[in-house]
């Protein structure tokens, strides 16, 4: 599984509670180098650069031709792909290396370049296109260090052979060098050229992704703060709380943003719980906040927030104080919901941000608010009375850090952090995944 920790347990003041524990180590996250030039992306690329990759196909290669689109800091047209000499090989490490380095982008092989610009599309032949592809891949992983994350490949039919598109997403675990024998070399894109970077430069890059982890743990932190006192603009009902963030990096970056007012429209459905019988969604500074319908005079049953730089945020009510008998009332956390609405949120999270074109690293984040003296509800499953209840106001897990939201292993991740609000209650594990397979297989009822 490509995940491991950002952080452990911080200190959060969150009312009168306080949470803390020891820190774990932070894993350097490096700040994007800044650029003496920058480019704007011209219209054409930008048709490019913003299709899933799975929708490129010859028609949209021949449009770039016809409008005679012109390359960009995120935009190369190659007429063949690498050989397999030496020089070949540095050259598509170099590419690569640059535009990881930079803001990412697509190297398009089969287009012939005229001027800088897509000149004529030039079917490739020479070699078939899966062995190609597992070529490439091979070739980068040996002459560039650290490796990227995240690199993808895609070729489609074009008249007479096949084109290929190679995209890069912007990295946030570089610099990344270009590996030749016993030198090191670090480059960047520098509009349609490309450089070497300076040691300020450098410097810089080695510096950021601490910065907008640091970031990311802050965010989360506020947010969890706001919401146990009730001071967001949507407040939830009282009693014990789940709280999800999924925080992506490249949104903190300023590098991609979504499109809320799409949602809105249409996709906002897509959020909707499935025992919420229907709901609507507001629009606020931060973002776009889906709920349910009706009034809410003692707050929300439950909402997902879609903040502007694609971070995720889902709540939920997750227990109640009940008579169980004459005069004895018992403080339950519903155990089997809680599973169910943990694994089913970061999953959609997970899909809706590759969706949006979303790639790279991102921060995960489970909590249960307000939940000291409540027991963890099992069924028929019991622990030691004594061993189930929490002893704290606020279960916060460390935070997760996944390298590449493509190639995260939901099962694995989502395992570990409910293992871990299991025992926050004195239970040895979650109760909702397969012991052999580790594959999450929630109970059949409570």
């Amino acid at each position: 599984m490509a995940a491991t920790y950002v952080a452990g347990y911080s200190v959060v003041q969150i009312g009168d509670a306080k949470l803390g524990g020891r820190p774990h180590h932070v894993r350097p996250l490096k700040r994007r180098p800044r650029h003496s030039q920058r480019s704007t992306t011209p219209v054409g690329a930008l048709r490019l650069l913003l299709q899933p990759l799975d929708q490129l196909n010859e028609q949209l290669l021949q449009k770039l031709c016809d409008d005679s689109c012109p390359e960009s800091q995120t935009l190369e047209f190659k007429r063949a792909i690498p050989g397999s000499a030496e020089k070949d090989k540095h050259e598509i490490c170099k590419d690569v290396a640059a535009l990881a380095n930079t803001d990412g982008g697509d190297l398009v092989y089969g287009i012939e370049e005229h001027a800088g610009t897509a000149g004529a599309i030039q079917p490739i032949t020479a070699e078939p296109a899966d062995a190609a592809m597992r070529r490439i891949a091979q070739i980068l992983d040996a002459g560039i260090e650290p490796r990227i994350q995240g690199i993808k490949m895609r070729h489609f039919d074009v008249g007479g052979g096949y084109a290929l598109v190679l995209r890069v997403s912007a990295s946030f675990d570089g610099p990344h060098c270009i590996r030749t024998n016993s030198s090191r070399r670090f480059v960047m894109r520098n509009g349609t050229s490309t450089t070497d970077m300076s040691f300020d430069q450098l410097r810089g890059a080695f510096d950021r992704t601490a910065t907008l982890a640091e970031r990311a743990r802050h965010f989360i932190a506020d947010r969890l703060q706001q919401i146990a006192v009730r001071k967001t603009t949507a407040p939830l009902m009282e009693g014990p709380q789940w709280i999800v963030h999924l925080v992506p990096v490249a949104g903190l970056a300023g590098r991609r943003t979504v499109d809320l007012r799409s949602i809105y429209s249409k996709a906002f459905t897509e959020f909707l719980g499935t025992d919420w019988g229907g709901g609507s969604r507001t629009f606020n500074l931060d973002g776009l906040l889906i709920h349910p319908s009706g009034k809410q005079n003692d707050g929300f049953y439950a909402y997902n927030h879609i903040f502007r730089t694609g971070a995720l945020e889902g709540a939920q009510l997750g227990g109640e104080t009940r008579e169980v008998s004459p005069g004895v009332k018992k403080s339950i956390v519903w155990s089997l919901d809680m599973s169910k609405f943990f694994y089913v949120t970061v999953k959609q999270y997970l899909n809706s941000m590759k969706a949006w074109g979303f790639a790279g690293p991102a921060v995960l984040s489970v909590a249960i608010l307000n939940v000291k003296g409540f027991e963890l509800g099992t069924g028929n499953v019991f622990y030691r009375p004594n061993r189930t209840t929490a002893d704290r106001p606020h279960l916060i897990p460390p935070e997760l850090w996944i390298e590449d939201i493509d190639s995260i292993s939901i099962d694995e991740a989502m395992r570990h952090l409910l293992d871990n609000l299991w025992q926050g209650f004195g239970a040895q594990s979650c109760l909702d995944f397969d012991e052999k397979t580790g594959t999450f297989a929630p109970r059949g009822g409570q």
